[in-house]
C-alpha cells in the first residue's frame, strides 16, 4: 500500500514535469495601424497651373565673327542698349597687321598691273602697224587679263581683311537689354562663341513647361490665363504662341510660349508667372501619394487593404508618370479600393492591420 502511494506520487510528479516542458502559447499577431486612401480618378485639368517666367520674345546670342582676346567690355548685365552700341572689343593688333599686309599687296599688284597695261597699249599700236604678229599680241593680251584678275583678287582679299578688323568690335544688333555676359576681359574666344545674350526690346511673353499628358490637347492660339503675383492678383488673358515639337530629354516636358494680350506696365524680364490652361482636358487618371508606391521583392506596387480580412495584399501597378508629390497609376488598382500610404514599407503579405484616420486621395 505504501509502495502504491509512492508510485502514484512519482507518476503525478512526472506528469507535472512533462506539462511544464510543453510549448508556450503563441503570442497574439501584431496588428499594425496604417493610413489609407480611397483610390479615385481625376483629370489632370484639375491642376493645370504651371510655373513660368517672363522672357523676351526675341533674344540674340551674340559672338565675334573672328577669334581673339577680349580687350574691353563696355556693358554690364541689365544695361539697356541701342542698335549699334559697342558691347565688347577684341585686341585687333594682329588683324590690323593682316589688313596692312593686304593693302601693301594691293599696292604692289596695282604697280604690276600698270606695267602690264602700258605694255598692252604699246603692243596694240605695234600690231596695227604690223611690227608684231597677232600671236604675240594675243600673248600680251592674256598677260594683261591675268594681271587685271590678280589685282581684283588682292583687292577683294584686302576688303576681307578690313572687314575682319571691324569684326573685332561687337555691336548690338537691336535695341534691348543685356541679359547675360559669358566672357570677360582677357579671355580668348573662338569665332562664333556666344559671349553676350541680348533680349530685344518690345514684346515679352511667358515661358513654361507642360507634361506630356497634356500635349495632345494643346495648340497654338489656345487661350490661357497668366498670373503675375507681383503685379496683380487677377489673371491676365493670353494665348499660346509656340509649342515645342519634342520633349526636353531630361525633364520629358514640352516648352510652351504664351503672349499676354494686354501686358501690364510694370512687367519686367525675369519675373515669375503662373500659367493656367482652362481648356486643357486630359482623361481621368489615378493619383496616389508617393509614399504609397513601394518595392517588394524587386517589384514596384502598392499595398491594397482587404476590408473583409482586415489584411493587406501587395499589388504590382503600372506607373505612367509623376505629378508633383503624387504618382500616376495606369493599371493595377481600381477606383474605390483602399491603398496604404503610411506604414507601407513595414508590411508583409496577409498582415492584419487596423485603419487610422482616412485621408482623401488628393487635394484636387
Amino acid at each position: 500500500m505504501k509502495i502504491d502511494r509512492v508510485l502514484m506520487s512519482t507518476g503525478l510528479s512526472a506528469a507535472l514535469v512533462l506539462a511544464g516542458c510543453g510549448k508556450p502559447p503563441a503570442p497574439p499577431e501584431e496588428i499594425r495601424a496604417v493610413r489609407t486612401v480611397v483610390v479615385e480618378a481625376s483629370p489632370v485639368s484639375g491642376r493645370n497651373t504651371y510655373a513660368g517666367e517672363i522672357r523676351p520674345r526675341f533674344e540674340s546670342n551674340l559672338g565675334f565673327r573672328v577669334a581673339g582676346k577680349i580687350e574691353q567690355r563696355k556693358v554690364n548685365v541689365g544695361d539697356r542698349v541701342a542698335k549699334g552700341d559697342l558691347l565688347l572689343k577684341l585686341d585687333a593688333r594682329d588683324l590690323a597687321l593682316t589688313e596692312a599686309s593686304s593693302r601693301a599687296t594691293v599696292t604692289a599688284q596695282e604697280a604690276q598691273f600698270a606695267v602690264e597695261k602700258a605694255d598692252f597699249d604699246r603692243y596694240a599700236k605695234l600690231v596695227e602697224t604690223g611690227f608684231i604678229s597677232a600671236a604675240e599680241f594675243d600673248r600680251q593680251k592674256t598677260r594683261f587679263a591675268a594681271a587685271q584678275a590678280q589685282l581684283e583678287s588682292v583687292r577683294a582679299q584686302a576688303r576681307v581683311s578690313g572687314n575682319q578688323t571691324g569684326y573685332a568690335q561687337l555691336a548690338a544688333d537691336a535695341d534691348g537689354t543685356i541679359s547675360a555676359i559669358e566672357a570677360e576681359v582677357g579671355q580668348v574666344v573662338a569665332a562664333g562663341q556666344t559671349v553676350i545674350r541680348l533680349a530685344h526690346a518690345g514684346a515679352m511673353e511667358v515661358a513654361a513647361d507642360v507634361p506630356e499628358q497634356l500635349i495632345k490637347d494643346l495648340k497654338t492660339g489656345q487661350p490661357v490665363q497668366i498670373l503675375i503675383s507681383s503685379l496683380s492678383a487677377e489673371p491676365l488673358p493670353g494665348r499660346i504662341r509656340e509649342l515645342a515639337a519634342s520633349a526636353d530629354p531630361a525633364t520629358r516636358t514640352y516648352s510652351l510660349r504664351a503672349t499676354i494680350d494686354a501686358p501690364p506696365p510694370g512687367m519686367r524680364l525675369g519675373m515669375t508667372a503662373s500659367m493656367r490652361i482652362p481648356n486643357a482636358s486630359a482623361p481621368a487618371q489615378i493619383h496616389l501619394p508617393l509614399a504609397a508606391y513601394v518595392q517588394q521583392n524587386g517589384v514596384h506596387g502598392v499595398w491594397v487593404f482587404d476590408p473583409a480580412a482586415s489584411a493587406v495584399d501587395f499589388r504590382p501597378v503600372k506607373l505612367i508618370g509623376f505629378d508633383g508629390n503624387e504618382v500616376l497609376i495606369g493599371d493595377g488598382v481600381k477606383v474605390g479600393e483602399r491603398v496604404v500610404t503610411a506604414g507601407a514599407p513595414l508590411l508583409s503579405a496577409g498582415q492584419k492591420v487596423k485603419l487610422a484616420t482616412d485621408a482623401p486621395a488628393s487635394s484636387r
